[in-house]
């Protein structure tokens, strides 16, 4: 049986929602911001998009300066300021607008406190999104977005513009800072989806799971937690699963295999993960992927896809958001659903069914022709 969410708690992984109420939740909040959108002013509508960049420079403020660390209690403005070396007054108008836009709480007593956003943005977090807002933040990051009209020129991405360098092999062989970083932060979003995964999913009749482009294992890790029964399989670049999650690499049940997934998969899993992989890649090299994972899958497996889905119009959604990320960053682009289909029949796998995942993802169930 899956873990309960005490179980979950006590295994360190987040909570998640059912996926009804994060369905529910997601089109109470895109019903709102529609309607603020459409009652603002064009002159403010404008403003709002140019100030977006606003929030990721406070957020990379508040980790450059340890704010979220500092805050293990109430504190001033001022207090704060001498415990991570700032000057008090900059600091203030700086909390001011982050306690604004949620990421801490303000109380009428004047002092700031940690909230849940506060409190995942900690280096000692169990369920810690710091790296996101490192990755995000970073120079090279910011230097690829600077260059993203090489990407809308269909000259190249605008990491390749900004580096000189595609992404992966930016991230892999030439800044491992960044590649770590990087990793760190596809292991905050998969320990997500592998607890969605654990309650969307039937694992009963699964007995081994192989992780393809699986990172440092954050997902396999908590898979292998939830379901005592399964043994796994973490599958990535050499460099990569050198720096696996340490209980990973002592685990009797995970067996760790470098190699690239446009050569060859590890052969004859029950079932094959792809966490958000496929939106990485353009539709030839994705196909590549999926072909080569249908290869090894054994006559009764099963591919999981596990990707955010594209509305069939322009709405205002995360995944639009990412598909903007993926056409600057990687050459990379989510999908509606019929996109996705075309792709999984190119690469010859019968489509099984699609499941709503608790973290507004879906899971693509994929068998052999």
């Amino acid at each position: 049986m899956p873990a309960t969410p005490a179980e979950r708690q006590i295994l360190g992984a987040p909570l998640v929602p059912p996926a009804r109420l994060t369905r529910l939740v997601n089109t109470v909040r895109r019903t709102l911001l529609g309607a603020h959108r459409r009652t603002a002013p064009p002159s403010m509508r404008v403003l709002e998009g140019v100030f977006g960049l606003f929030d990721n420079r406070v957020l990379g403020l508040l980790v450059d300066l340890g704010v979220p660390e500092a805050l293990d209690h109430p504190k001033t403005a001022a207090e704060l300021a001498a415990t991570v070396g700032a000057d008090a007054d900059a600091l203030g108008r700086v909390l001011r607008y982050a306690a604004g836009r949620g990421f801490l709480a303000a109380a009428a007593d004047g002092r700031y406190r940690a909230n849940d956003v506060t409190r995942v943005l900690r280096r000692d977090d169990v369920n810690s999104w710091r790296a996101w807002v490192e990755f995000g933040t970073s120079d090279w990051f910011w230097d690829s977005w600077r260059q993203a009209d090489a990407a809308v020129r269909g000259q190249s991405s605008g990491t390749e513009a900004a580096t000189g360098h595609p992404f992966f092999e930016f991230v892999t062989a030439v800044r491992p800072d960044a590649g770590r970083t990087f990793n760190e932060a596809m292991r905050a979003g998969s320990v997500v989806q592998a607890v969605a995964l654990a309650h969307g999913l039937d694992w009963s009749t699964v007995r081994t799971v192989c992780d393809v482009g699986g990172g440092t294992g954050g997902a396999l890790r908590h898979l292998l937690d939830a379901e005592p029964h399964l043994d796994g399989v973490l599958f990535d670049l050499p460099e990569v699963v050198a720096d696996a999650d340490p209980a990973l690499a002592d685990n009797t049940r995970c067996r760790i295999e470098g190699g690239s997934f446009f050569d060859e998969v590890p052969p004859g899993c029950d079932r094959y993960l792809l966490l958000a992989i496929v939106h990485d890649w353009d539709d030839e090299r994705a196909t590549d992927i999926l072909r080569r994972v249908g290869e090894a899958l054994p006559s009764h497996g099963e591919a999981v896809v596990v990707e955010g889905v594209l509305s069939d119009r322009p709405t205002d959604e995360f995944t639009a958001a990412s598909d903007m990320l993926m056409l600057v960053l990687a050459d990379g682009r989510e999908r509606t659903e019929a996109q996705f289909r075309r792709l999984f029949d190119a690469a010859g796998l019968a489509y099984g069914g699609r499941t709503a995942l608790a973290t507004g993802f879906s899971a693509f169930q994929l068998r052999k022709r």
